[in-house]
């Protein structure tokens, strides 16, 4: 009988512990070279099929980033990584990357893959994106090694009761008898099987099929060829992770100077392409020891460290900005950029005087901006919104959000809960009106306190800043203060009030239903 491979781990001792730490930042720093250097490369003048290939290799090298955190985890035992794995994915941008990758392993094999998404999708899901990821690699990389001759098929679709299903299709053999009888054992591989493979795949696809509230489908198809569906309930993907209002538009850097220390130079040139983006200037350094140099020498609104450097690490450079007399070294913004990316490295930094951290491979501008924008908010640094997204309005509340609230009530309550919102948003609308009218401080102390918590619990967080500031306005009794504030805040409850009740009607046929 084959060992189970996880019982046979034994127990780690703190020499084993460190390797394993060690050993997991330099695949990560392998792999953010891959992904930095898929990223500079000039790539005019490549054909159609050299640049799907190069998306291939840059989504497996995302995904083996994410791996390698999930294995050095599990093999040191740290349970709360702080991965960022909840998160809201672009589904169209997602089923793109997903069908560059899998056309060509398909294509290998003189097969065809057929992506076949439903015109009614959402445009953004939210849960375990990293989760979602692994079970479509697994369930296609399954497909693509049975098949023979044929295709595989990708379809993804909403059920009722907005289930999302996420259908992979073969024309291969299907399963055996045997195979259906085994599917979910960590050791069900067949006698028969001839295929190379340990046998796992679908035992993983069940694992995190579990893990992120889904189900599955598993069978042969009427016209022949295996099907596997994993089912995900409204619940499971409507929730998402509001955003931080700093993500809704890249941070504008112009006239900024941020220094970058990084020994590694592919890093060091694809974070100055990305601040190039940003509009910042920028001062760049290879080990510790210079960047400490430049940072006493010249003034530097924002530093970009890297932890792992030669002459003086990036814990110490921090600790020595952190300790120093200097309030312009006590308060710069410090953002640690690290291949470290367990909850016990990321304390570590957090203690030395980081700001935030960004783990390495950096995937995109809009995850660097994000982090940038986050750190410069936390030290009281407002970054401009990028000029060249045009502003807009925020909208009257976050729809993943909503959605959320509508799932955890049940199917059976939604249209209460939006019946009660209504009524509580209205209430808390004439009672500020009221105050101000009245210069009654107490009363629109007290109704700014409940759309406090109501606008947040929708996802207003434009509105719910606006509360807050007429609050403490309220708090001090500073008349033309409240009275500058209410116009725009009303009008915002105002177009909240509205868009419930359009959900009211979209969802349950009228406000009264």
């Amino acid at each position: 009988m084959t060992p189970d491979p996880v019982a046979a781990v034994p127990e780690q001792d703190d020499t084993v512990r460190q390797r394993a730490v060690l050993l997991g930042h330099d695949i990560r720093n392998t792999v953010s070279d891959i992904t930095a250097g898929l990223q500079l490369a000039d790539l005019t003048g490549l054909t159609a099929e050299a640049l799907e290939q190069l998306e291939r290799v840059r989504s497996a090298s995302e995904q083996l980033a994410r791996l390698s955190d999930e294995m050095l985890a599990l093999v040191i035992g740290e349970t709360g990584l702080d991965s960022g794995a909840h998160s809201v994915l672009a589904l169209d941008e997602t089923l793109h990357r997903i069908e560059a990758r899998w056309s060509a392993k398909a294509r290998e094999k003189g097969l065809r893959f057929a992506l076949q998404p439903d015109v009614d999708l959402p445009t953004q899901i939210g849960g375990d994106t990293g989760a979602i990821e692994r079970i479509l690699s697994n369930l296609l990389g399954n497909a693509i090694k049975y098949t023979d001759t044929g295709e595989v098929r990708l379809q993804v679709s909403l059920r009722p009761r907005e289930t999302l299903a996420w259908t992979v299709r073969d024309t291969g053999p299907g399963f055996s008898d045997g195979a259906l009888a085994r599917l979910f054992d960590l050791h069900g591989r067949t006698p028969e099987n001839d295929k190379p493979g340990t046998g796992l795949g679908l035992r993983i696809v069940h694992d995190l099929a579990k893990q992120i509230g889904a189900t599955m489908e598993v069978g042969n198809h009427p016209d022949g060829g295996a099907e596997v569906t994993v089912l995900m309930p409204r619940a499971t993907w409507a929730p998402g992770v509001a955003l931080p209002s700093a993500t809704e538009g890249l941070p504008d850097l112009t006239g900024q100077t941020v220094l970058v220390a990084e020994d590694n130079a592919t890093n060091r040139l694809l974070i100055c392409q990305m601040l190039d983006t940003l509009g910042a200037d920028y001062l760049t350094a290879a080990d510790g020891q210079a960047a400490l140099t430049m940072l006493h020498e010249t003034s530097a609104d924002l530093a970009l460290i890297d932890i792992e450097m030669p002459r003086l690490s990036g814990l110490d450079l921090i600790r020595t900005l952190r300790q120093t007399d200097c309030p312009r070294s006590q308060d710069l913004p410090i953002l640690a950029v690290t291949a470290y990316v367990l909850s016990g490295n990321r304390a570590e930094i957090y203690d030395a005087g980081a700001d935030g951290i960004l783990a390495k491979p950096i995937l995109s501008l809009e995850g660097f901006g994000a982090a940038i924008a986050t750190v410069l908010t936390r030290r009281g640094v407002y970054p401009a919104t990028d000029r060249a997204i045009p502003a807009r309005e925020e909208p009257p509340l976050d729809s993943l959000q909503l959605d959320r609230l509508l799932a955890l009530s049940g199917a059976d309550r939604g249209a209460e809960l939006l019946r009660r919102l209504h009524s509580d948003f209205t209430t808390v609308q004439q009672g500020i009106a009221q105050g101000i009218r009245d210069s009654d401080h107490a009363l629109v102390r007290g109704q700014t306190h409940v759309l406090i918590s109501l606008a947040g619990a929708v996802g207003a967080t434009g509105l719910q800043q606006q509360a807050e500031e007429m609050n403490a306005a309220a708090h001090h009794k500073d008349n033309p203060a409240l009275l500058d504030l209410a116009p725009d805040l009303l009008r915002r409850l105002g177009a909240l009030i509205d868009r419930i009740s359009g959900e009211q009607a979209d969802r349950f046929g009228g406000a009264d239903a």
